[in-house]
């Protein structure tokens, strides 16, 4: 089974309102062979996602809602038409910004309950967290209510702590380390950090080793090149937590079939090339869908 457990929403309505935030706010940004990336957005309706996935080989892909999309349109274009083929995570925002500051006491409470309601009632599966892009510390007291949501309801988390595009960003938030306490203080949840904690993977990865509730994916893959990824996954391998890494693709990871093609071939020629011992299949197959399986908590 494959699973690409980090892509967003690019139907028409999403793409609009994702793309006009980047094109405003995000740096210049380039596909692996160079090609810059279409300001105007990608845009994709669900059945041609759906098309996409199956030349893929992919069976099932995780939608992180971000920002102002609601979830009721997640649901409604992706989750109720299509169980099967796409996992909803919601779009979650504990703190309540007045502009760029963070209000007083301004913990998101109706947030709170529509994450929950969206959890419950709408068949998402897990909550997806953007601290960087919403100023806020991942230990910040106000975000540990949606932390004991998670782990009342069982749910996983996808939580950014990587580099981002995105110019208003403050990379103090960003860090992989500053979210280390909160793998303490719920042990029972598992959390994405993902993008391999880019350009600090040595430290997320570090992080791995003690905390076994911790994962990652290589979705930044389209942007920082194939051989720092085989590095990369060649030091989860010597570290031991390459079981903990998963298969995802962003926006920028397209076509999604070539990088598949790369994980199954390509990085056993990286590896050979530096005389490192090849991955095997069983490895693979935990990148492309088993480890992730782990992380959603689905029964294969």
């Amino acid at each position: 089974m494959i699973i690409n457990v980090h892509d967003h929403p690019y139907d028409q309505k999403s793409g609009q309102i994702l793309f006009q935030f980047f094109a405003k706010f995000a740096t210049e940004r380039h596909y692996l062979d160079g090609t810059v990336v279409d300001r105007g957005g990608f845009v994709q309706s669900p059945e041609e996602s759906i098309k996409e996935m199956d030349e893929a080989g992919v069976d099932k892909t995780v939608i992180l809602n971000t920002g102002p999309i609601p979830n009721e349109h997640i649901y409604e274009t992706y989750l109720k038409p299509y169980p099967d083929r796409f996992i909803g995570f919601t779009s979650s925002r504990p703190v309540i910004l007045e502009g760029n500051v963070i209000e007083v006491n301004g913990f998101n409470q109706k947030n709170w309950e529509h994450t929950k309601y969206s959890l419950q009632e709408l068949g998402f599966k897990g909550i997806k967290l953007l601290p960087a892009y919403e100023k806020y510390s991942a230990v910040d007291p106000r975000v540990y209510p949606y932390y004991a949501l998670a782990a009342e309801l069982n749910a996983p988390i996808t939580m950014h702590m990587a580099g981002t595009p995105v110019r208003f960003v403050s990379l103090n938030y960003a860090r992989p380390l500053d979210a280390d306490r909160v793998l303490f203080d719920f042990p029972s949840v598992r959390f994405n950090l993902p993008h391999m904690g880019w350009p600090w993977e040595d430290e997320l990865l570090t992080m791995m080793i003690r905390a076994s509730n911790l994962y990652t994916d290589i979705s930044q893959l389209g942007e920082t090149g194939i051989k720092r990824m085989a590095k990369c996954l060649i030091t989860a391998r010597d570290y031991g937590v390459l079981s903990r890494v998963m298969f995802g693709t962003d926006p920028l990871c397209r076509p999604i079939k070539m990088y598949i093609d790369f994980i199954r071939k390509g990085i056993n020629k990286i590896a050979d090339e530096q005389h490192e011992r090849p991955f095997t299949r069983d490895e693979i197959d935990g990148i492309l869908g088993k480890n992730a399986l782990k992380f959603l908590g689905i029964t294969p």
